[in-house]
């Protein structure tokens, strides 16, 4: 079963011919978050210090995103 990303879809709609492409679990879901949108996920036994951490680790391409400076967020400070 795929789940679809509630942003992705505000953003860009969904067509049928993409379905097959949307993530088939929570895992992938939570990994397509913080790839695609830069929103560090707390995994099981994770504070939010460490998720923020592990995050960026993965993900280093985020300290310098434009859209993440804007918001405020903390890892591009």
């Amino acid at each position: 079963m795929a789940i679809a990303c509630k942003i992705c879809i505000a953003e860009n709609g969904l067509k049928g011919s993409e379905i097959d492409k949307l993530p088939k679990n929570e895992e992938e879901l939570f990994e397509h978050m913080e790839k695609v949108h830069h929103m560090p996920v707390i995994q099981e036994g994770e504070t939010g210090e460490q998720a923020e951490k592990r995050f960026i680790e993965k993900y280093p391409e985020a300290k310098i995103c434009e859209q993440c400076a804007a918001t405020g967020a903390n890892w591009t400070k």
